[in-house]
């Protein structure tokens, strides 16, 4: 899909420029560290250095969108400003002062473009499904691989580091984000560090992860136990972040807002006294980037849609005792939310 006809269509400007590397990627589907996406009226245009010039005419070969070659922002904004362009869209959240000073410098009346992305990258189309499946279960793959791995006296830097491997031998481009691996009390912090932590029979584990497909994200959470453990107050929790999670899998529908999503998950977790150690929101959006619109949180004002790719992952945290987390992608159809995994979600002892 020509993507940069669709946001160009809303911007209300002459002309757009995307420089950011995210949002680049989103328009054209090639990845690099360096260029910039030009598009009017008439034509699209992906300006890149020597580096990428032949590679990126590769991959838009028959495509709705040019390559040109530039050696830096002036050159490109000299082509913009040889057009006669007065109203120029960019994305005012990725756009520094500088760049946005050198604007004015040349006469351009910049409006923003972030808006039109927002709208657009919140619903996906069939195509953008199917990476981000493809992520999903790639992740999935390579967490079952890894549960056949762990031993006693691993540390939560071997665990993250084999994961992300096992990603990566199951066809992933790259992690979404730093995995995180937290055993035992290092789980009741949400977004731990894995360190130097021995593995040792009856912890809790906590694996959060994700990776790439095709450019599209995938993010999953998984807590067990290494182990028997007496400790029957795991047990519950675990039952209680469950349900929250089936709760919300069940009943999040199309045209209520993030707000009333994340509210499913905390009421059923207030019924059992647990909503205090809840500390985040219910969920985010996921795509090319591993947080996006919408919000699934008290502060989620804005209505999902069908079409909507995003996370469902209640928790509760105990400080220096254990943390657990429940974490599927799911997508959102006129049913309801329909989750990308395919891994039991039941507390599993190793």
């Amino acid at each position: 899909m020509d993507f940069t006809k669709k946001v160009f269509r809303e911007v209300g400007a002459d002309a757009m420029l995307t420089e950011s590397e995210d949002l680049r990627f989103y328009l054209t589907g090639y990845p690099s560290t360096f260029g910039f996406v030009y598009t009017d009226a008439q034509e699209s245009i992906l300006f890149t250095d020597p580096r990428y010039a032949e590679s990126a005419k590769a991959a838009m070969k028959g495509q709705y969108i040019g390559v040109e070659i530039a050696r830096s922002a002036d050159a490109v904004l000299d082509y913009i400003k040889s057009k006669k362009i007065r109203k120029l869209a960019v994305p005012f959240a990725r756009t520094t002062l500088p760049q946005m000073a050198q604007l004015k410098k040349r006469g351009f009346k910049a409006v923003d473009s972030m808006p039109a992305f927002t709208a657009a990258m919140e619903r996906k189309t069939d195509a953008e499904l199917a990476l981000i499946a493809r992520a999903c279960t790639i992740a999935e793959e390579a967490y079952i691989r890894l549960l056949g791995q762990l031993k006693e006296g691993m540390t939560e830097q071997d665990t993250a580091a084999l994961l992300e491997y096992e990603m990566r031998r199951c066809g992933a481009e790259d992690r979404s984000f730093e995995t995180i691996a937290a055993f035992g009390a290092n789980s009741s912090v949400p977004h731990h560090r894995p360190d130097h932590t021995a593995l040792r029979k009856g912890m809790p584990v906590l694996l959060d992860f994700g990776c790439k497909a095709g450019g599209y994200c995938s993010d999953i959470t998984r807590t067990f136990l290494f182990g028997k453990n007496g400790d029957g107050t795991f047990a519950e929790a675990y039952a209680a972040v469950l349900g929250a999670h089936s709760a919300a899998l069940d009943g999040v529908r199309a045209g209520m807002s993030g707000a009333e999503a994340d509210g499913i998950a905390r009421s059923f977790l207030r019924a059992r006294g647990l909503d205090k150690f809840f500390t985040h929101s219910l969920g985010h959006g996921i795509g090319v980037n591993i947080h996006e619109s919408p919000t699934l949180g008290p502060s989620g004002k804005g209505a999902l849609q069908e079409g909507m790719v995003f996370s469902i992952e209640p928790g509760v945290y105990f400080e220096g005792r254990f943390g657990i987390r429940i974490e599927d992608t799911v997508h959102l159809t006129a049913g309801g939310a329909v989750s990308f995994m395919k891994t039991d979600k039941k507390l599993t002892v190793l």
